[in-house]
């Protein structure tokens, strides 16, 4: 596969994987999950912990064919709060909090 071509499918995959995520986010609500986000509440945690096992399995499944394809969860966060202007705000006042995020999903993908 060319370098282009691998660029350009790990961007199609990332996009994709963010509009499943936007999707799980709307469903919960921008609001609840700012809420969650404010009072230091892992977003990500409670996901996972509200999933079935049948669910986590394939979620990991997904994240790990992204791994393997060069896909890190820091870019499947960047693209998400590129395509929900809200998240962005909340993401760069509250540093600690992604690097949080981020170590659930790493943690859970183990």
């Amino acid at each position: 596969m060319t370098n282009f071509m691998a660029r350009s499918a790990r961007k199609f995959m990332v996009i994709k994987a963010a509009r499943e995520i936007k999707t799980e986010i709307e469903k919960a609500g921008l609001e609840n999950l700012k809420l969650l986000c404010k009072n230091g509440i892992s977003i990500v945690g409670t996901y996972l912990n509200g999933c079935t096992p049948k669910e986590q399995a394939r979620l990991r499944q997904q994240f790990g064919a992204l791994l393997n394809f060069g896909i890190t969860p820091e870019m499947v966060l960047d693209e998400v709060t590129g395509q929900i202007a809200e998240l962005a705000p909340i993401m760069e006042k509250r540093p600690d909090y992604r690097k949080t995020e981020l170590q659930k999903v790493k943690e859970f993908l183990k």
